[in-house]
């Protein structure tokens, strides 16, 4: 498989860049945290998910309940679109997970292109939610297909 539990040598090598606007979600993800913090942050719940050998993204479970999962997601290369995927195949057959939310910035591209093509679509957008590196910003949500009928 493409995918595997997140350890801390995951995020050793991940430009810290490319983590500044999402510094609102988990302490795990800004990579400004010492080794310790990220070991105490990683959790069951965290995916790291690979192209080969090269690390392209994170996904952690935030919440679960009903079949209904919350997301966080990071990618770090644009086509990830099959990593992705597996780890929610992998979800849903464990966990019966029929519907997921993930919240993301406006300027996280890469991350909205992915769940596009993979047909999540915008089912709220909060208007100048957030407030990162000095401006507010949107805060999207975005929804699977509801398969939970």
């Amino acid at each position: 498989m493409s995918f595997r539990l997140a350890t801390v040598n995951d995020f050793i090598d991940v430009t810290p860049s490319r983590f500044r606007c999402s510094s609102y979600k988990n302490s795990a993800y800004p990579l400004g945290c010492s080794m310790s913090e990220l070991d105490s942050a990683l959790g069951e719940g965290d995916f790291a998910f690979f192209n080969e050998t090269i690390n392209v993204g994170f996904i952690r479970i935030k919440a679960m309940f009903h079949g209904i999962a919350y997301l966080d997601f990071h990618l770090l290369s644009g086509m990830a679109d099959k990593e992705v995927q597996s780890v929610l195949s992998w979800l849903s057959e464990h966990y019966d997970i029929g519907k997921y939310y993930l919240q993301l910035l406006p300027h996280e591209q890469l991350e909205l292109d992915c769940l596009t093509r993979l047909g999540f679509t915008e089912e709220a957008r909060l208007r100048d939610q957030l407030f990162v590196e000095g401006t507010y910003c949107d805060l999207i949500m975005m929804g699977s297909e509801d398969k939970r009928v």
